[in-house]
């Protein structure tokens, strides 16, 4: 960052009487390293039902990209082929050919 000095000759202008801030480029590890601060600023500002909010909307996004495959491969590899089994017993019969029955489990 550049700082350019106030006009010693100020005006009542307020502009004249500050500091002018220029944002110099960054290079990549000064931008990685602004990024890693930044998060750790946002994050400490964020409340439980903020960061799981964040998480869920960012895991989700995540698994929706994979393929049917791939996120069976996650499934398992994280948790049991049985909780994958479990899942798909529980998603498969809320739907009745494609359509959703609310309250199924309730």
């Amino acid at each position: 960052m550049a700082l350019i000095n106030r006009n010693p000759d100020a005006t009542n202008s307020e502009l004249d009487a500050k500091q002018i801030v220029t944002n110099k480029e960054l290079n990549p590890d000064q931008r990685n390293e602004l990024i890693e601060q930044y998060v750790e600023l946002v994050v400490d500002n964020m409340d439980t039902k903020s960061l799981v909010q964040f998480v869920t909307e960012e895991l989700a996004n995540y698994y929706d990209q994979l393929s049917n495959s791939e996120l069976k491969e996650q499934i398992i590899n994280t948790h049991e082929e049985d909780t994958y089994n479990e899942l798909i017993d529980n998603v498969s019969s809320d739907y009745c050919e494609g359509e959703f029955i609310p309250n199924l489990h309730d």
